[in-house]
């Protein structure tokens, strides 16, 4: 039977589940009246096989599992629960008379963190149960940051062998122009020696893009990208970068429109909505034929966003393309409409900053049709709207 010391004790995790299988309803009695005052919910079972089929559905955070029971004794109950992919990781603490060093060991050997000898001291019971609990939730927290880092290190690995295969596009115009530039320079005639040098440029300029986008992508993963979100004035932002793209879209003779509603706020970073906006211009020139017309519309989503769409009418894309836009494994590059080379990365960097502003993005498409990128933004401070809604 359990002692009833009151002494004080080290306050456990609340809000946690102890599953007590105990053939003595005295024990159990005693046991989880104390542990329920403590702030524990208890779950009990009279013997193994309900106990483990209790453990199964009920999915507690401990169980305290008596040695000395008929039928399926405590050790074969320990086994069957570790056998299971659902228990097996719910930690076991035995509660015993058995004070042998070879009950024990056994006990250790079958899956048990730990153990308690009979008659019960409750504060021992509280100190163990409280330990392990904790010593749980840390090998949760470590499992779950080592599976984000797995995943993270993934996609690096994903991303930096995308960015090489690509480096190796532009770097060989590039190497080769530069070769016969420092070779043959005297045997070249002017417009040679400029159009070699146009390739050069073109090549770095590539290469200085790809590069780029790599600092971008670090930066972002490792929450290193400098972020200062403020109020900004939407439709300057959109004209500015619509400017900014105008020499490449008229020289495809792409007509640029533009359909923003007055006074719309946005709350965003505004280097990172410029590399948004720029990025979905300069794609959907690339993939806009000559005399194709590209609009840019900014409205309300309600309930606290706008939303911003760069609609074009260039060669559109499957379904089948669309949904794997955003995942990094899948590798889908696609020269434009004028042999315009691109990776794919800018439109993952264009996700990761969206959601990081508090934003989503999403693409409608549809072959010889064109597409819609649609990407939304709050219109105030998430933490101001918080407080709004508390007063």
């Amino acid at each position: 039977m359990a002692s009833n010391n009151t002494s004080p004790t080290p306050q456990p995790m609340v809000s946690q589940a102890i599953l007590i299988v105990d053939d003595n309803p005295t024990n159990i009695g005693v046991l989880a009246e104390y542990l329920e005052d403590q702030g524990f919910v208890i779950l009990v079972a009279r013997d193994g096989e309900s106990g483990i089929k209790k453990a199964e559905y009920a999915k507690p955070d401990l169980i305290l599992l008596d040695v000395m029971m008929p039928g399926t004794d405590g050790f074969e109950t320990c086994q069957e629960l570790k056998k299971n992919d659902v228990t097996r990781d719910i930690p076991v603490i035995f509660m015993t008379a058995l004070n042998g060093i070879e009950h024990k060991v056994k006990g250790f050997k079958v899956g048990a963190v730990d153990y308690v000898t009979k008659p019960l001291h409750q504060e021992e019971v509280l100190a163990r149960v409280t330990a392990h609990l904790r010593i749980q939730a840390l090998t949760t927290q470590l499992k779950q940051a080592n599976t984000e880092l797995q995943k993270l290190n993934a996609d690096k690995d994903k991303f930096l062998s995308i960015l090489a295969h690509d480096l190796r596009g532009p770097f060989l115009p590039l190497l080769g122009s530069a070769e016969l530039l420092s070779k043959r320079i005297n045997q070249l005639d002017q417009d040679k020696i400029v159009e070699m040098g146009t390739s050069i440029y073109d090549s770095a300029q590539r290469v200085m893009g790809l590069l780029n986008n790599l600092l971008q992508w670090g930066r972002l993963q490792m929450d290193r990208a400098d972020f200062r979100p403020r109020h900004l004035e939407v439709t300057r932002l959109i004209q500015q970068n619509i400017f900014l793209v105008s020499t490449n879209a008229h020289a495809k003779e792409i007509t640029l429109h533009e359909d923003i509603a007055p006074d719309l706020p946005v709350y965003a970073d505004a280097n990172m909505l410029h590399f948004v906006l720029r990025n979905l211009l300069t794609n959907a020139i690339k993939f806009t034929p000559v005399g194709g017309c590209i609009t840019v519309t900014a409205v309300p989503h309600p309930p606290s966003q706008i939303s911003i769409t760069v609609k074009d009418t260039g060669v559109g894309m499957s379904q089948a393309v669309v949904q794997n836009l955003f995942q990094i494994g899948y590798h889908h590059s696609t020269v434009g409409t004028h042999n315009e080379t691109g990776t794919g990365l800018g439109l993952l960097l264009c996700e990761e900053m969206v959601k990081r502003n508090g934003g989503e993005i999403w693409v409608e498409s549809e072959e010889s049709v064109g597409t819609a990128v649609t990407f939304t933004l709050p219109t105030r401070d998430p933490e101001e709207m918080i407080l709004m809604r508390e007063t």
